[in-house]
């Protein structure tokens, strides 16, 4: 009955491997990021297919900066990331700004939908950041037809550590192996650019807008002063 444990294992070495060799590219982000808050940006973040859960994480979150807006929601988006021009299309009508960070998650890096959604960010002056695993993305061929990876395009590419093929655990009499990796990951290292922008944005003598839980006393009437600051580039603030 070692399959839980070991599993918590893997878990624990994957972050402490993020802790060990991130960190400098992690407080690179968030130093722009800061920057880029300070005055008066938002944060952009995309992910598709599992990899819209760490994009999810920091949307309209508790504890979290209240200026995340992921580049989409849609969930069919699922069903076109191998297709080109999608991300193309997708980002049309982008609302980002030169300066401002735009994170772009993909475990594997190869798919043409978040590597246009980098592509296009990028042309518009977008500081871009990939969080993909360099271990799967370094041994399978790009489906763009320019034979790039999201980590080749970006500004700055953080490891996720995850290991190719994501699933992380092996158990004996199971041919292949169990349980991915990569969410935990990319959860945590957007947490962590998280916490690092907080900080950063009040060593430079201002004010993080961090969201408060509104099942919280005084939590909405806290939370009120971000939709009167970014409600014109988050409408989803107003629901």
């Amino acid at each position: 009955m070692a399959a839980a444990q070991n599993y918590f294992d893997a878990a624990g070495r994957l972050l402490q491997e993020i802790a060990l060799h991130e960190m400098a590219k992690i407080t690179q982000v968030a130093q722009i990021a800061a920057r880029s808050i300070m005055e008066g940006g938002i944060i952009h973040i995309f992910g598709s297919g599992h990899s819209a859960i760490p994009a999810q994480e920091l949307y309209i979150r508790a504890g979290s900066l209240t200026n995340v807006r992921p580049v989409s929601l849609e969930r069919i988006l699922d069903l076109f990331e191998g297709i080109e021009s999608v991300g193309s299309t997708l980002m049309r009508h982008f609302d980002g700004r030169p300066g401002e960070v735009l994170l772009v998650i993909s475990n594997s890096g190869v798919n043409p939908l978040p590597i246009e959604v980098a592509l296009e960010g990028k042309k518009q002056g977008l500081f871009t950041v990939a969080i993909t695993s360099f271990d799967h993305t370094r041994q399978v061929e790009s489906k763009h037809s320019s034979d790039l990876h999201l980590m080749d395009i970006v500004d700055v590419a953080i490891d996720s550590h995850a290991p190719y093929g994501d699933a992380g655990l092996q158990i004996e009499g199971v041919p292949s192996k169990v349980c991915a990796l990569s969410n935990v990951a990319g959860v945590t290292i957007v947490h962590a650019i998280t916490a690092e922008t907080i900080e950063q944005i009040v060593a430079l003598g201002g004010v993080p807008p961090v969201r408060i839980s509104r099942n919280t006393p005084g939590g909405a009437e806290h939370n009120q002063q971000y939709l009167e600051r970014y409600g014109d580039r988050i409408p989803e603030l107003k629901q």
